[in-house]
């Protein structure tokens, strides 16, 4: 399935691009889409955005929207055509 990852402020600098469309399996997480930048994209997203398995503070991401604190966390399932964003600090989506 395919799902979008998107990537603002210094993120965006990091990664060198503002949006990623990612081929994930079914089923796949947030935590999923996480491995998939570190693996395809950029070795050692995974590092700046967790810390013992927990999103670091005080980054935020959001499913469609939906800040993942407020879903399954790292865990929030994912499905077709999901804009998943992450954001290297907190914000308030509306």
């Amino acid at each position: 399935m395919k799902v979008k990852l998107v990537f603002i402020q210094e993120f965006y600098k990091i990664i060198g691009r503002f949006e990623v469309e990612a081929d994930l399996e079914e089923g796949a997480t947030v935590l999923d889409a996480i491995r998939y930048v570190d693996e395809r994209v950029h070795k050692g997203f995974k590092d700046l955005v967790l810390d013992d398995g927990e999103v670091k503070y005080p980054v935020e991401i959001a499913v469609n929207g939906r800040r993942i604190d407020f879903l399954d966390g790292l865990h929030t399932k994912l499905n077709e055509g999901d804009t998943v964003l992450f954001s290297p600090r907190a914000l308030f989506i509306v």
